[in-house]
This record gives C-alpha cells, sequence and structure tokens, in this order.
C-alpha cells in the first residue's frame, strides 16, 4: 500500500500542521524548534506503535546512531515545550526497551498523495536553498550534552531563519557529536556567524562553550580558555540573571583548573535555572575532583529525579562509587558504555578505571574502541603510553607519549629519570612551574609531578606533593599504588600513612552514602 501524506494530527487538545509546521493547543501556538518537531510528527506517524532510538536517529537527525541520552534529552525538551508530566502522560509516553509512543489515539486528517517523507523534504529545500532555506517559529532551544547548556535564542514569529541563527545551529549539530573534528567545524561555523553579526548573544554564548569543550576534551590550549571565559563574562554583563551564561562561566573556569570558582558559578547557574540539569552535572563533577563524593552522588541524581539528564552523569556516578568500592560501579561503567558507545571521554574513564586496578591489557581493548580521528587523540595516546609502561613495552610507551604532547610530558619525564636522564624531570621540577602551580586547586598536576619527583628519587617532595592532592581530594588510592613510579614511596612507613589517610576520607563518604536510604535506591535501580 502506498503511503499518504498526514497534513494534519490530532492528539487530545494539540493541533499539529506538518505544511506549516506548527502545533497549537486551542488555539494557542506552542512554538518548537526544528528537531523538536520532526520528533514529534516521527511520533505521529508511528502511533500507535513506539518509535525507537535508531529510527529516531534516521528520521530527525539523518544520522545511523545517535545516543540514547540526545534523543532522551530532545524528548524531555519536547515534553516541557508540550506541558507533558512524563510521570503521568498525556502526549508522550516511554516504552521500556522500545523507545517512545505516543499516549492516546491519534487523528490523521486532510490525507493526500504524499510527495516526500520530511527527512526528504527537508533535504531537498536545504539543497536547494543551502543555510537560508530552514523555516522555525519562535523561540528556539539548543542543548549541548558534553557542554552541559541550553541557550534561548529568541526569533520572528515566522519567516526563514537568519544566516547567523543557522550557523549557530548547525554548529550546534556538530558539537552534539562530541568528536574532535566536528567540534573544531562549530568553532569555524561560529566564528563565521560572528563576522556577519558581533554582538549575536547566541553566537558568542556558543562559541565560548565551543572553546571550553574544545580545551577539555580535544586537547585545546590557554588561548581557547582565555577566550572563552572572555566572552562568558561579557555575556553576565549584558544578562546577569542567563543561566546559560553563568554555566558558560563555569564551564570555561573549570578548564582552566579554578574548581572553587567554577563550583560557584555552576551553582548559581542551577540556582537561576533548575531545570539547567547540565550545570548541575558540572557542579557534581566539581564535587567529585575535590572528593566531595556523597555530594557529587546527590547532586547527580537529584537531577535525574526531576526528569534531567546530561552525557556524563552515568560515568561521573561510576567514578564516585569506584572510589568507595560500590559493588554497583560495573553496572554504572556498563550504562555509560551503552549510552554513549565509542565517546572518547567514557573510554577514557573506563581505561583508567582498568589501570588502577593492574589490567593494563583491558585498558588497551577499551580503549581500542575509539574511532577515526578519536583513535590518536592525545588523550588516548596518553593512556595507551600508561598501559604500555605498566605492560614494560618502554620503547612503545615512549612513541605514544611522544605523540601525546603536554599530556605525556610527565610519564615521559619520569622514564627518562628512571633512566638516568633527569633534564625533562627538572625542568617539570623548577621552582618557577612550583610558583605557577600554587594558584591551581588540580590535585591531579600534583599526582603527575609526584611521579617525577619520585622517579629522580626526591622520595620527600614527592611525599608532599602527594599530600597537597590529598588535600584538594585526590581519593584515588588504588592509583598511586599502580603507579610505576610510587612503588617506593608508597610502601614506605609516609607513604602508607598517607594511603590509611585517603581511606579513613573515603570510609566517611561511603557511610554517608549507604545512611542515605534514598541515595541508594537510587543507585540501585
Amino acid at each position: 500500500m502506498v503511503r499518504r501524506a498526514v497534513m494534519h494530527y490530532v492528539l487530545r487538545d494539540l493541533s499539529i500542521d506538518t505544511e506549516t509546521r506548527t502545533v497549537r493547543r486551542d488555539a494557542i501556538a506552542i512554538k518548537l524548534p526544528d528537531l523538536s518537531f520532526d520528533a514529534l510528527i516521527t511520533l505521529m506517524e508511528a502511533a500507535p506503535d513506539p518509535v525507537s532510538i535508531a529510527d529516531f536517529s534516521r528520521a530527525v537527525w539523518r544520522a545511523e546512531h545517535v545516543s540514547d541520552e540526545t534523543v532522551a534529552q530532545r524528548i524531555a525538551l519536547l515534553r516541557k515545550a508540550l506541558g507533558d508530566d512524563p510521570k503521568n502522560p498525556l502526549y508522550i509516553r516511554t516504552v521500556r526497551g522500545a523507545g517512545y509512543a505516543v499516549a492516546g489515539s491519534v487523528e490523521r486528517l486532510e490525507d493526500r498523495p504524499k510527495p516526500k517523507s520530511i527527512l526528504n523534504r527537508r533535504n531537498s529545500i536545504a539543497a536547494t536553498l543551502g543555510l537560508m532555506a530552514l523555516l522555525v517559529a519562535g523561540a528556539l532551544f539548543l542543548t549541548s550534552r558534553d557542554t552541559g547548556f541550553q541557550v534561548q535564542m529568541a526569533e520572528s514569529d515566522a519567516g526563514p531563519k537568519s544566516l547567523v541563527m543557522t550557523l549557530v545551529d548547525r554548529a550546534q549539530e556538530q558539537l552534539g557529536l562530541h568528536q574532535a573534528r566536528e567540534t573544531d567545524r562549530a568553532i569555524t561555523m561560529l566564528r563565521e556567524a560572528l563576522a556577519q553579526d558581533p554582538n549575536s548573544f547566541d553566537a558568542r554564548m556558543t562559541l565560548s562553550f565551543a572553546l571550553s569543550t574544545k580545551a577539555t576534551k580535544f586537547d585545546g590550549g590557554p588561548s581557547e580558555k582565555t577566550e572563552a571565559e572572555a566572552l562568558a563574562r561579557a555575556l553576565i554583563e549584558e544578562q546577569p540573571d542567563s543561566s546559560n551564561a553563568w554555566s558558560a562561566l563555569g564551564y570555561s573556569l573549570g578548564s582552566q583548573g579554578r574548581v572553587n570558582e567554577s563550583l560557584s558559578a555552576l551553582q548559581y547557574a542551577y540556582q537561576l535555572d533548575p531545570e539547567n540539569a547540565p550545570a548541575a552535572s558540572s557542579a557534581a563533577y566539581v564535587h567529585l575532583m575535590r572528593g566531595e563524593l556523597y555530594q557529587a552522588l546527590e547532586l547527580e541524581f537529584q537531577v535525574r529525579r526531576t526528569g534531567g539528564a546530561s552525557r556524563y552523569a552515568e560515568i561521573q556516578i561510576a567514578q564516585s562509587l569506584e572510589l568507595v568500592g560500590h559493588p554497583a560501579t560495573s553496572r554504572w561503567h556498563e550504562k555509560a558504555l551503552s549510552l554513549n558507545p565509542g565517546q572518547i571521554v567514557i573510554l577514557s574513564e573506563i581505561a583508567k578505571s582498568h589501570l588502577r586496578h593492574g589490567r593494563p591489557d583491558a585498558a588497551l581493548e577499551t580503549l581500542a574502541q575509539t574511532k577515526g580521528d578519536d583513535q590518536s587523540a592525545p588523550q588516548i595516546s596518553a593512556l595507551r603510553g600508561r598501559a604500555n609502561i605498566a605492560l614494560g613495552h618502554i620503547e612503545r610507551a615512549r612513541s605514544l607519549l611522544e605523540a601525546a604532547g603536554w599530556r605525556g610530558q610527565y610519564d615521559l619525564a619520569a622514564l627518562d629519570a628512571v633512566s638516568g636522564d633527569g633534564t625533562r624531570a627538572e625542568k617539570l621540577l623548577h621552582p618557577s612551574k612550583q610558583v605557577d602551580m600554587e594558584s591551581d586547586p588540580d590535585p591531579g598536576i600534583r599526582i603527575q609531578l609526584a611521579e617525577v619527583a619520585a622517579a629522580l628519587g626526591r622520595q620527600e617532595d614527592a611525599l608532599r606533593l602527594l599530600s597537597q592532592a590529598v588535600n584538594l581530594g585526590w581519593r584515588d588510592a588504588d592509583w598511586l599504588n599502580q603507579s610505576p613510579f610510587l612503588a617506593v614511596l608508597m610502601s614506605s612507613s609516609k607513604g602508607r600513612q598517607l594511603e590509611s589517610r585517603i581511606v579513613r576520607e573515603l570510609e566517611a563518604q561511603r557511610r554517608l552514602i549507604e545512611g542515605s536510604k534514598e541515595l541508594s535506591l537510587a543507585i540501585a535501580d
């Protein structure tokens, strides 16, 4: 049977016109972004059957694969726009294991032969008219799970999207892929948008997040970090109550290791908008870095209880649980990986888990799941180098660490020092470097420098750096014990005392977690 086009759908009090791409409730227009409208039409076309994640990927994003979380966030935004309660749905229901479906009976009106599918029609318009062809009605919401922001962009009631807005929209699509090359493309598009309109709030907002994403996830440099912060501060100056602007600032400060400032900005962003789930999840990560595992988990699950979602929530939950030795750790690792297969940050954290438990072969197997350019990303090369050190493949490790650039410099310096060449190590431990580090609250950098100092035989310096890291929140005793450079120090009486301190801190966090019935149930869910 030839499928016929439906020009109007009616669901309860909703009227949906596919020709004008409008949605109305009792004659009042509900303005939806393009992706949300297409998701709604995809549900209408399939009703009463559910739509799978794979079908959403092809129909809405025109891609073979989009993560479960990306689809879930889009459905959450659609529900919000429609005023739908996921716990008591009027329009969209979740079908466990199958996707999403319409809640209720759909009436189809004004059938006539369908010339093209929604997807083909949109492709045809784009091919004919280029970037200026897409239509939009009302307020457009952009979301990026990697960067943790939601930006509201107002446009005219009808008419073609401006070139600037279309570039921002396309840049968001690129950022949503969470890959290094696509992030660079997004930055290029956003700079083009700002060349057209230097004052565009939305383009500057998205560029701030894109630059911070490049800096934190894809090995960007200091210039990206400082530009991201400058953009965010300018946006706050213009709109002091913008939750998104404060999120951008928090993310940019976090990329610079300014943890306390970052936490304050992110908490304020969440206070301004309790539905800004990515800001809350980013704040939870800062708590995790500071060793405040109970607070990190409380915040993550608070967001989940209110229907929010963030790309890295599952892996951050797994990190906190692993540190306290919780038996649900592996299940949350699996959740993170199933929601984001091949995602570089998820794979990196799971590889680190293998390394801290003395499984370098498993770490390499995990890292082998990276795709495309991510296979040679600096952070992946650095972790592969670390795994090869553990396996005793020193020359292979050196090659990988050299390819990792600055991310591999500490392990390279330590390897050189163990071999009798302390040139690189002495440079990293120079007093001028220590002065620069005093304002950096990141405990991780101190762990790396402690390994360099220990490799040089400077055990007291190494102990001092490790103690500083623990003071700042480092709680990963397993990583210290598996370090190829800290074995002597960690087996000494002072090393054992330091480990005992970490264990006591973790025990306190574990008891806080287990003492919360609500949190324990959420972890087990």
